[in-house]
């Protein structure tokens, strides 16, 4: 089964699509957060590889139609301090 993400974004006009960016997403079965290096879309034409990813506003809303993320790596640190379980 394919993983779905969630991300906190007031402008969706700052994400460049198609080019490699990075990212904070949360895996959204069990409530981890990454920071990645990602491609994202508007489309899942233009990235048939990837993998759904909400978007929410700052507020945590929910915008009604999902992007898609195709993760490349984890960028490690980035993050404050660790999840719960992590070691």
């Amino acid at each position: 089964m394919a993983k779905e993400y969630d991300t906190f974004v007031d402008d969706i006009s700052t994400l460049k699509e198609g080019e490699e960016i990075t990212i904070a997403v949360r895996e959204t079965d069990i409530y981890k957060t990454r920071v990645v290096k990602a491609i994202v879309s508007s489309s899942k034409e233009k990235l048939p590889e990837g993998e759904v990813m909400w978007m929410r506003y700052n507020r945590g809303y929910l915008r009604p139609e999902p992007w898609f993320i195709k993760i490349n790596q984890d960028v490690p640190g980035l993050l404050g301090k660790k999840a719960i379980g992590d070691n």
